[in-house]
């Protein structure tokens, strides 16, 4: 029996950044499906790279009545088809993602969440903590890996979120330090670019 494995994020065109993750598991023999809003999305392509897509009208706001359709869709599509791993990003869809499937963690699925900056950090305004920090900590008992992309999201979920396991892998950015020691100058690096 194949191994299947959901993405879930709010809208489709964040998948892009998750191809070779997906590619992984596809080499893991995994069959791998996508739900999001796919609305508008320039990214047309996903049936050349045998990716299953399933339309799901999330809304980016947390406080918009289409989310609960969403959420509903969602429950469906976990009743219809049985997934192995689900992998969530984006902050609605993994709420939504991570609600939706709370009961088939039972059976077995893992549940990943990435989490791409919490609402909640140093110098955040007191509504952001009042409001983002209990739904994570609440979310993350229901959560197998909680990954995190930086190193202030990693020690706050490291010290209070109750996820199996806090990981943390570096993301976008650039190391400043790395950098440092280059000693080529303007003109040089021109040359060097053929620019």
């Amino acid at each position: 029996m194949t191994k299947k494995a959901l993405f879930v994020a709010t809208v489709g065109i964040f998948f892009g950044f998750e191809r070779n993750d997906m590619k992984i598991l596809q080499e893991m023999g995994y069959e791998i499906h996508c739900a999001a809003n796919f609305s508008g999305s320039v990214l047309n392509d996903f049936q050349e790279e045998k990716v299953v897509r399933h339309q799901v009208d999330f809304a980016r706001s947390p406080w918009s009545r289409i989310n609960i359709t969403a959420y509903r869709e969602l429950k469906n599509l976990m009743e219809s088809i049985h997934f192995d791993l689900v992998h969530c990003h984006t902050p609605m869809g993994g709420v939504l993602a991570r609600l939706a499937s709370k009961k088939y963690r039972k059976n077995g699925t893992k549940i990943i969440y990435t989490a791409h900056g919490f609402h909640f950090f140093k110098g955040a305004p007191l509504r952001n903590w009042l409001l983002y920090f209990p739904v994570e900590w609440i979310l993350a008992h229901w959560t197998d890996v909680l990954i995190t992309i930086n190193k202030e999201d990693y020690r706050l979920a490291k010290r209070f979120m109750k996820a199996e396991k806090v990981e943390y892998i570096p993301g976008v950015g650039i190391d400043m330090k790395k950098l440092s020691d280059v000693q080529i100058g303007r003109d040089e690096m021109r040359q060097t670019l053929g620019a």
